[in-house]
């Protein structure tokens, strides 16, 4: 019998990043070509805006209503800035929630179990879009 070289091809051509709360600054941070491809975010936290301009690839948001860290203005600042930088991007709103949502909110609540399952569906359908 004889021996056949076997070559693997890597299935792996484009990198998403996921981040919740504190993990969304690493996901912006780490948003460039050779790092992060694309990325998704829900109730970020601590994210500057140099790191927000300096994204180089699609990132998408969902977001709290009642949010003391993610605030309605530095939405609007985070949207105007998206804006500039000409990356695709989707900021979702959720209301009835509150930070930390998507994560730890309570699913025996109507509207924070749907905007929990939302947001998930968000990032499936975000990276379904930009990673195939």
């Amino acid at each position: 019998m004889a021996l056949r070289a076997v070559s693997f091809l890597t299935l792996t051509q484009k990198i998403g990043a996921v981040g919740y709360c504190f993990g969304a600054k690493y996901v912006v941070r780490f948003l460039k070509p050779g790092q992060v491809d694309v990325g998704y975010c829900a109730h970020p936290s601590f994210v500057e805006d140099d790191e927000l301009k300096a994204i180089k690839g699609p990132l998408a948001i969902s977001a709290a209503e009642t949010d003391q860290i993610f605030p309605t203005e530095k939405r609007h600042r985070s949207e105007e800035l998206l804006k500039e930088v000409g990356q695709p991007y989707q900021i979702n709103l959720y209301s009835g929630v509150e930070h930390g949502f998507a994560v730890r909110g309570d699913p025996k609540k109507r509207e924070v179990n749907f905007a929990k399952e939302s947001a998930f569906l968000q990032a499936v359908a975000w990276f379904k879009e930009h990673i195939n």
